[in-house]
């Protein structure tokens, strides 16, 4: 008897233990369905088009207008190249000096013969006038002023001659003696004194210091915002150039196939020499364009995940669903939304606290 009353409480404890477990288990289940259902307030806005101003920004790289490769016409050894790349050079300076021996010779030579030419012309021509007199008189025959006259006509012939070869002997020196076009820097160096120079090849190239350019690849959505003669700012910041001005000078019309960019040209105006804005620095481009038909949303509304960004939006139950948006450019008023996001869709302006998809949430 005493072993059955054990084994009944046994039972009894056992039992009772169970119907805990249970009664935990399903304040638990009831606390968290209470979690899921309770709702949060946050801020929400409605999309809507505006009208207002867009700054747009495109990055570029600045070179110099006016590029040139100096190269002579001349065959001939250097004799002169005192220069390294990145030096300053001003225009009219002697750069590059090529051998001339042979060319001083030839000139030497053509020299002596014209002084030749010219004395032996005044001779005949002194002739000529007297024959031609004697003959009005008619002291000479028709045959001695018709010798005459050619061989007057024949000295003639041969200074001419001999002055066109001068200058011709004269314009190859000018090609071995290379001067700087205008004020710039040496960009590259292709030789060295010592080298033999041959027509045509690029000894050394120039970029003129004070006209400057910057490059920019537009994408094909935005292409359009671009007009010749059109002003856009231009930021510089490593020359410290900040709100300058650039005028768009060329747009390619034929954009690349493969990134579907084109190539834009944005002038600056010209230049001090000590500006600071050398050819190969970043530059950025900024334009202003007006627009009835964009959305724009806080910035804080907006969430990153890698390179991924969007915000969350609310369906008609009010409950969150994430939604990846494409941005457009910034400004003071917020981020365009070029893709994502429609007309009236409520959205939550302002992500301040951890939300998930599918919570329910109250508005203000």
């Amino acid at each position: 008897m005493k072993y059955s009353i054990m084994n009944i409480s046994g039972r009894l404890l056992s039992a009772l233990a169970v119907l805990m477990l249970v009664g935990i288990s399903c304040s638990s289940s009831d606390s968290e369905k209470s979690a899921q259902d309770q709702s949060i307030t946050v801020d929400t806005q409605t999309a809507e088009y505006v009208r207002g101003t867009i700054s747009h920004r495109f990055s570029g790289t600045v070179s110099s207008d006016r590029t040139v490769n100096m190269s002579t016409k001349v065959m001939g050894r250097i004799t002169q190249l005192d220069l390294e790349e990145g030096d300053y050079v001003s225009k009219g300076d002697v750069l590059i000096q090529i051998k001339d021996d042979n060319l001083q010779a030839q000139k030497s030579q053509v020299e002596s013969s014209l002084i030749e030419a010219k004395a032996a012309l005044k001779n005949v021509e002194t002739n000529y006038n007297r024959i031609k007199n004697l003959h009005e008189q008619k002291s000479a025959t028709q045959k001695e002023l018709d010798d005459i006259s050619t061989q007057y006509e024949m000295a003639k012939a041969k200074v001419k001659t001999l002055e066109s070869k001068l200058q011709e002997v004269e314009d190859m020196l000018d090609y071995t003696r290379l001067t700087a076009p205008f004020n710039g820097y040496v960009v590259s160096k292709r030789a060295t004194e010592g080298d033999m120079a041959n027509p045509g090849q690029p000894i050394i190239a120039l970029e003129q210091e004070s006209i400057m350019k910057v490059n920019l690849t537009v994408p094909e959505s935005n292409i359009s915002l671009f007009h010749y003669n059109d002003t856009v700012s231009v930021d510089i910041k490593a020359a410290g150039y900040s709100d300058g001005v650039g005028i768009v000078k060329n747009i390619n019309q034929a954009g690349n196939r493969g990134s579907r960019q084109f190539a834009v040209e944005v002038m600056l105006p010209e230049l001090e020499k000590d500006s600071g804005v050398k050819s190969g620095m970043f530059a950025q481009v900024g334009l202003v364009t007006e627009s009835d038909r964009s959305i724009v949303v806080p910035k804080s509304a907006i969430i990153e995940r890698g390179q991924l960004t969007g915000l969350y939006t609310l369906n008609d139950n009010s409950e969150i669903v994430l939604r990846w948006v494409r941005l457009g450019d910034e400004s003071a008023d917020g981020v365009e939304i070029l893709s994502g996001l429609s007309q009236g869709e409520s959205f939550v302006a302002s992500v301040d606290q951890p939300l998930r998809e599918g919570r329910k949430v109250n508005t203000q």
